[in-house]
């Protein structure tokens, strides 16, 4: 009986896949141009732009293959947005929605274009080489059309990035975590999405109010900050088996003291997770760590696979939900019981943390909505951290030489170390600033930032018209051999030399313009701190092979990190 089943199945799925092959084929044919069908059979008509012919398949309606320059074209002919070259796939795909309506617009465009991704550059290849391929087949603008309207353009070219950039506007727009605004507009009914949701006039306010505090709090809080770095080095002795190596996720570790110097800088706490095993426990600051893991979990399985969830409650969805009202709980006591304290004080009062410089502000946010910035602040800013961290710390010992090198430097600079001035102390370690800037190029931690410009632009002789959303892929970019000598290698040298010939634009891991990172200062003392303590007291070695990234909304190491912490005689 099942047997008979199947086979039913497989005979309706061979028949219906059929007709829609037929009805696929009579659109495409409709799409043609006059100038195509017009074509003679006896000799091939010429493309305007490459000279090359053209295909006289009925069938086929896309531009005849050419080769793409990897510098901007000074040809002065533009190209309308329809000959941005990309996946054939997807554009069929954008004629079979017609046929299928009754199945659900949204589901089946995020099914087919999601699977369609998956199955074509995705498979046994790593997230680098996915980007490559891409790049290396359509050139350095590479079109996706979606079923639905809304079209997405990749970039790579350090020249394009640049140009978005130039044109982003007074109020840069780019796309959003979805999953996280839909969780506060609908299911909070907040009328604040975030910080990372914003836009306009809003985005300026919000930003000018948490700017200062931040730029502030890497030297009033740096000797939090290195107090909790000897913890992690006290933790890491505590941790290590008889090969001196962790036991346990090294990442994790790394995520605990992430958390614990973000909760000094956005609340003036020590939360101590890093001291803590247990984190199920009834414990205000456990239970937040706990909640945060996996609010960050589902988020990231939210955003980076189908969209299911915004048309029915998916596992990932209901997860995110859970979690991040039980975050929204626990910040928000935070707020309330600081509103209490600062109660009665004057705007003008001096306070360096993130959640006080907000609370004295003057700017008419709800208790509620201060949350709401304090949450992002809290899951993009630990994540992040944790992961460049990570990395600096493999490359560190995968590169013995540079290690030894990075030793030196500290050791001659540790005797007239001055925590609290950090503009001094990266004047002094110009080899450690140099291995953070090149981790970082290699393992940009959001690897993938976008823009939906205000006006049209021409990207390699293309006219990309406004409001379509343009993701620039920075990591792809700094990884080209035609933008670094070596580029896959990590060399911190290549940042010391006096002259070199790099494109600005090769590598913007915390952005550009405007809406650049504003918590850059405090990660890279962050990172700067926690590498001078651990390499003060351990000798690392790595033994394992490569660690590549997993292609996230956020980089993480993609397999457990096995560094060894040999204490220094």
């Amino acid at each position: 009986m099942l047997l008979n089943k199947i086979q039913c199945s497989q005979l309706f799925l061979r028949k219906y896949c059929h007709y829609f092959e037929r009805r696929l084929h009579v659109q495409v044919t409709t799409f043609q141009t006059v100038k195509t069908l017009q074509i003679s059979d006896e000799e091939p008509a010429k493309h305007p732009i490459t000279g090359l012919a053209t295909n006289k398949s009925a069938g086929d309606i896309f531009p005849a293959p050419r080769v793409v320059p990897m510098v901007l074209s000074k040809d002065p002919v533009v190209l309308p947005f329809d000959d941005v070259p990309g996946p054939k796939s997807l554009k069929y795909l954008s004629n079979i929605r017609h046929y299928i309506s009754e199945i659900g617009t949204q589901l089946t465009a995020t099914l087919l274009t999601t699977g369609l991704n998956i199955s074509s550059y995705l498979s046994k290849r790593t997230s680098i080489q996915n980007l490559s391929s891409l790049f290396d087949d359509y050139g350095p603008v590479v079109r996706f059309v979606s079923p639905v309207g809304g079209d997405i353009v990749l970039l790579n070219h350090p020249d394009h990035i640049r140009k978005v950039f130039s044109l982003e506007g007074d109020y840069p727009v780019r796309s959003t975590l979805e999953s996280l605004e839909k969780y506060r507009m609908e299911h909070r009914n907040h009328a604040y999405g975030g910080i990372y949701t914003v836009h306009g006039l809003e985005w300026v306010r919000q930003k000018s109010i948490m700017e200062r505090p931040l730029q502030s709090a890497s030297t009033h809080y740096a000797s939090s900050i290195y107090e909790t770095c000897d913890k992690f080095t006290q933790k890491i002795y505590n941790l290590r088996n008889y090969q001196d190596e962790i036991s346990k996720d090294l990442y994790k570790e790394i995520h605990k003291w992430a958390f614990d110097c973000m909760g000094v800088l956005i609340f003036s706490k020590q939360f101590s997770m890093i001291d803590t095993e247990v984190v199920y426990s009834q414990c205000d600051k456990s239970w937040m760590y706990h909640c945060l893991e996996q609010a960050t979990d589902a988020l990231d399985k939210c955003e980076s696979g189908p969209h299911l969830w915004k048309l029915f409650t998916t596992p990932a969805w209901y997860k995110l939900v859970k979690y991040c009202d039980n975050l929204d709980h626990l910040i928000g006591k935070h707020v309330l019981e600081a509103d209490r304290e600062l109660s009665g004080k004057s705007p003008d009062a001096s306070s360096h943390c993130l959640m006080n410089a907000i609370l004295l502000s003057d700017n008419q946010l709800s208790a509620e909505d201060i949350a709401t910035i304090l949450m992002d602040m809290l899951i993009i800013g630990v994540n992040t951290i944790a992961s460049s961290m990570s990395y600096l710390l493999y490359y560190i010992a995968r590169y013995q030489k540079v290690q030894y090198l990075l030793y030196q430097e500290i050791e001659n600079m540790y005797p007239n170390l001055i925590i609290d001035d950090i503009t001094k102390l990266k004047e002094n370690t110009p080899y450690l600033q140099a291995c953070i800037k090149e981790t970082l190029r290699i393992v940009p931690p959001i690897p993938l930032i976008s823009r939906i410009l205000p006006k049209n632009i021409t990207l390699d002789r293309y006219n990309i018209p406004r409001g379509t959303l343009i993701i620039m892929s920075t990591q792809e970019a700094s990884l080209k051999e035609s933008n670094y000598d070596d580029a896959k290698k990590f060399n911190p040298d290549r940042w010391i030399q006096t002259v070199h010939d790099y494109h600005a634009f090769a590598s913007v891991p915390f952005g550009f313009g405007s809406r650049k990172c504003l918590g850059q200062n405090i990660a890279e003392t962050m990172l700067s701190l926690l590498t001078i303590r651990v390499l003060q007291k351990y000798k690392l070695e790595h033994h394992y092979g490569e660690v590549q990234p997993t292609r996230r909304f956020i980089s993480k190491p993609s397999k457990p990190l096995k560094i060894r912490f040999i204490d220094r005689m």
